[in-house]
């Protein structure tokens, strides 16, 4: 099989290997799409710390099961599949346990069901537990911001603000739902939050962006004792937060990550029962396609942004 393999900085190789053996709890996938994810770019790049090339990254997998393993009871061949896996993903096979596979509708795009991060979005409302009518505003309304303003809204959040700094996200963020939407080099944002709240804030801040800059707005957005969700993947160094503030404004602080396995995959099987319900919206948010071969440009696509782009898949 043809697999990308990162070698170097910003060099993924296209290497010929084995198709991978699977275990009897495991189901072998023969892979249509993999997501391009914000957190592999530090990796592509050679930022990130500790790193060790070469590499064999990619987790958004999607795609159709070629073999099952002799314990596999839930699935059988030809079954469309989104899996939760720890890598190995830029690949046209992929082996997983079956544990961590969701079954898709065989009328469900491959490139729209993207388990993994729609897991990561399902289960960051999850954990901000939205009540009935909460303002909630999202700073940084990429393509997971995105994803969660449609479950926040699924799950009866009032006022949504949507806040970036790209005019096209934010026009996206109005179809897709969101009551306002704000652009922080356009408006005070402070104060657009304050008035649109009454001057309280909101019930729930997202910091989605994963910079301190964003961390910074979301934190005097938000209400005293309401909900300051850490959603951003932050990387690279330290981050420094006027803790003096946060604690006399009694945050309920939220890391919104998860990394248990089982909460990924219960976050995924909620995901994708949005999506085949028609509650959740990908296919605006899939804007940019780009085969095995063209991995290094699909990176470079993810890592500049162009006024376009929301998400890049590679297909296969």
């Amino acid at each position: 099989m043809q697999a990308a393999i990162l070698k170097a900085p910003r060099d993924f190789i296209i290497e010929e290997r084995a198709v991978p053996e699977i275990d009897p709890d495991e189901i072998l996938i023969q892979t249509q799409v993999c997501g391009i994810c914000t957190s592999e770019l530090d990796m592509w790049e050679g930022k990130a710390a500790g790193l060790q090339f070469p590499l064999f990254i990619g987790h958004e997998v999607v795609g159709v099961v070629k073999k099952i393993g002799a314990k596999v009871s839930e699935f059988k061949e030809g079954d469309h599949v989104a899996v939760w896996t720890f890598g190995k993903g830029y690949a046209e096979h992929v082996a997983v346990k079956e544990e961590y596979a969701v079954k898709l509708s065989k009328a469900t795009s491959f490139d729209q069901a993207l388990g993994e991060p729609i897991a990561c979005a399902v289960n960051g409302v999850r954990k901000a537990n939205v009540q009935l009518n909460d303002s909630v505003c999202l700073v940084g309304c990429g393509f997971m911001g995105l994803i969660m303003l449609q479950i926040f809204k699924t799950a009866g959040a009032g006022m949504i603000i949507a806040v970036d700094t790209r005019e096209s996200i934010l026009a996206l963020a109005k179809k897709l739902g969101t009551t306002h939407a704000l652009h922080p080099k356009q408006v005070d944002v402070k104060q657009a939050v304050k008035d649109l709240t009454g001057g309280k804030g909101v019930d729930i801040g997202v910091e989605a962006a994963g910079i301190q800059e964003t961390l910074d707005l979301t934190a005097d957005l938000v209400r005293m004792e309401g909900k300051l969700e850490v959603f951003g993947f932050h990387q690279g160094g330290p981050r420094k937060v006027n803790w003096g503030y946060w604690n006399w404004m009694a945050f309920q602080i939220i890391n919104g990550h998860v990394r248990s396995p089982r909460l990924y995959v219960e976050g995924m099987r909620i995901g994708l029962g949005l999506l085949e319900a028609k509650k959740l919206n990908m296919e605006l948010l899939i804007t940019h396609r780009f085969p095995l071969q063209e991995v290094n440009h699909g990176f470079e696509i993810a890592a500049s942004k162009p006024e376009n782009f929301v998400k890049g898949v590679i297909t296969f």
